[in-house]
């Protein structure tokens, strides 16, 4: 049996993957790798990470960077960044 997420832990990751890229100023030329987003989060909600990556795709908030050597890499939309600022400050 799958556990579900709350709204409340779905909006911590939510808001720390995103204030993560952003002070990590992984706009146009910056990212970040899936263990940097990763870290920092509870060990009991990490397996959510990846959904929630997903879903901000999905809201095209973050893009997908590429494949690089080291994983997967994600950086933020530069053309949602007014929207972006408004869900972390």
């Amino acid at each position: 049996m799958a556990k579900k997420l709350n709204k409340a832990n779905y909006l911590k990751i939510k808001k720390n993957i995103l204030k993560k890229l952003y002070s990590n100023q992984a706009f146009s030329k910056g990212h970040l790798l899936y263990e940097r987003l990763a870290s920092g989060i509870p060990s009991h909600l990490k397996g959510f990470v990846e959904d929630i990556l997903k879903d901000l795709i999905k809201e095209r908030l973050v893009i997908f960077y590429g494949k690089t050597n080291h994983g997967d890499a994600y950086q933020l939309n530069i053309k949602k960044l007014k929207e972006i600022e408004d869900l972390i400050l």
